[in-house]
């Protein structure tokens, strides 16, 4: 197909080739249903799952509508309406935060939606989180596009095990490492386990246990094997069934690279960026601004270029976000977030920003931080002259918000023209309280 990209085509890994919002839109006559609910991705829920849908509020445009499966933070909105940014066109169903996915709300009482497509006359395009059936089903009762893919190509590569094994087929050096299946109906799957382990701690100090579905730190283990009959209990109760089992590595940087595949097949790569990484290996935030070396970059890109051919011609729609490590020994693919990654809409608001500034941002950090719970007012008084406000960088842009007032956890986006002005603002984050 003539959308899929060759090596000489590529430039080198650095370049966004287009704006995330037209990726995802074609013309100004369609509507983006913005449902950022990422339940779908779980077969099994509790309560360390968040549905998040409030993350959309700050990407979307006046024109577009944004769908809560809670309620609406008035202080929140009527914040971001007053700096010209988000939208009025909101759905509120007003279901608590756990339970049935948002796709699953739309398809019960789709009327609401309909109600705001009718008046817009627009074509409706529903822009989910992850693309799986009752996306699809949604998508259908909305009588609209669905931004994303069947749900049994999410599956095949937003799975670690599966893609590590297009990986192998692609020819792309992965981490040594093996597959195992959990089944703790058998007595002898613990001991298949600690043999597991024990042959790849035999070569290595540390071992690192990785659950196929798991994201943002969730089934994802270390051990020095000191405490393996705990390891597999813990892993068991969580119903996880396919595991990689790998040395861990010493890491030196982890980037994402990300790529978007629009409805008609287009590939656009958005960039690569670097991922902040809480003890090695839990991701806290992206950081934009510090440019890899060509030689990661070119590593990078010849990797990618396969993967999202792959994805390309397999038929897949929607975004890619390839994490790679970058050690002593090698560069190496690790997972395909075959979704909006968190920092898809970190780039999104970006953009937002900078079209009404006119300028690019040239240094961003969006990071996962915790403060003292409040209401966002409150927040946004703490936080006093740092404060984004109406275009202005090197400044605080306060994100996923939702449950600042219960837990205190938040996101923000650090805008800042130079290194040391990143440096400095969250600097004095920390001494405000709001840290990790």
């Amino acid at each position: 197909m003539e959308s899929v990209l060759t090596k000489t085509e590529f430039n080198t890994g650095i370049r966004c080739n287009k704006p995330f919002r037209s990726s995802i839109q074609q013309s100004d006559n369609e509507l983006l249903i913005f449902g950022t609910d990422n339940f779908s991705q779980f077969p099994k829920r509790d309560g360390s799952i968040l549905s998040r849908c409030n993350r959309a509020l700050a990407v979307a445009c006046e024109d577009d509508l944004v769908i809560l499966r809670t309620g609406l933070d008035r202080e929140y909105q009527n914040w971001l309406r007053a700096n010209g940014l988000g939208t009025d066109h909101i759905v509120e169903y007003g279901i608590p935060s756990h339970g049935i996915t948002l796709s699953e709300m739309i398809v019960k009482n789709p009327d609401p939606i309909l109600e705001i497509i009718e008046k817009t006359r627009k074509a409706p395009v529903y822009v989910p989180w992850f693309s799986g059936q009752t996306e699809k089903a949604a998508a259908n009762i909305l009588g609209a596009d669905l931004f994303g893919s069947p749900e049994s190509l999410t599956l095949i590569y937003n799975d670690k095990a599966s893609f590590k094994h297009i990986c192998w087929q692609l020819g792309l050096s992965t981490i040594e490492g093996g597959l195992f299946e959990v089944r703790p109906e058998k007595s002898e799957n613990y001991f298949q386990f600690e043999e597991m382990v024990h042959r790849h701690l035999s070569k290595t100090h540390r071992v690192i246990v990785r659950g196929a579905l798991g994201e943002a730190g969730m089934s994802l283990y270390k051990t020095l094997g000191n405490d393996i009959p705990e390891l597999y209990r813990q892993i068991a109760e969580t119903g996880e069934r396919i595991l990689i089992i790998e040395p861990f590595l010493d890491v030196i940087s982890s980037p994402n690279d990300q790529w978007i595949i629009d409805r008609t097949g287009n590939i656009n790569h958005m960039g690569i960026r670097e991922q902040v990484c809480e003890r090695g290996m839990v991701y806290i935030g992206t950081v934009k601004g510090n440019p890899y070396s060509r030689t990661v970059c070119d590593s990078i890109s010849k990797a990618s270029i396969k993967i999202v051919n792959h994805m390309a011609r397999s038929g897949y729609t929607g975004v890619v976000g390839i994490d790679y490590i970058v050690t002593e020994n090698g560069i190496y693919p690790v997972e395909n977030n075959a979704r909006f990654n968190g920092s898809t809409y970190v780039g999104m608001i970006i953009e937002n920003i900078e079209n009404k500034i006119l300028s690019s941002i040239p240094y961003w950090k969006f990071l996962k931080l915790k403060s003292r719970p409040s209401s966002f007012f409150e927040f946004a008084q703490k936080l006093g002259p740092l404060l984004y406000d109406n275009g202005r960088c090197d400044c605080v842009f306060p994100y996923d918000c939702k449950t600042l007032p219960i837990s205190g956890d938040l996101a923000v986006i650090i805008l800042a023209t130079d290194i040391e002005q990143m440096r400095y603002l969250e600097k004095e984050l920390k001494e405000m309280g709001i840290k990790r």
